[in-house]
């Protein structure tokens, strides 16, 4: 019974902060898209950084405009989920 306890206690620090991996490009593609009202096939996400807990800092580039994005959530901790992307326009 201590086995999978200790397996388990082992593994979570590991992966904890690993939503650089989890949320795909497209799939912040698509959630910053619905945010900005424009279809996701225009929207281009770069200049990508994770700050190691829980957000993930992006620029996103759309016809209406160039914007910086933070989007929150997305690690294993968090089940996946994430908060809409909050973005500014440059």
């Amino acid at each position: 019974m201590t086995w999978p306890i200790l397996l388990i206690s082992a593994a979570l620090p590991a992966l904890a902060g690993c939503a650089d991996r989890l949320l795909t490009d497209d799939d912040i593609r698509d959630r910053t898209a619905l945010v900005l009202n424009v279809p996701a096939a225009s929207a281009v996400i770069g200049d990508r950084r994770y700050d190691g807990m829980t957000n993930t800092y992006y620029t996103a580039r759309t016809p209406h405009g160039r914007y910086n994005c933070v989007i929150n959530g997305g690690s294993i901790m968090a089940m996946g989920m994430t908060n809409p992307p909050q973005c500014t326009r440059q």
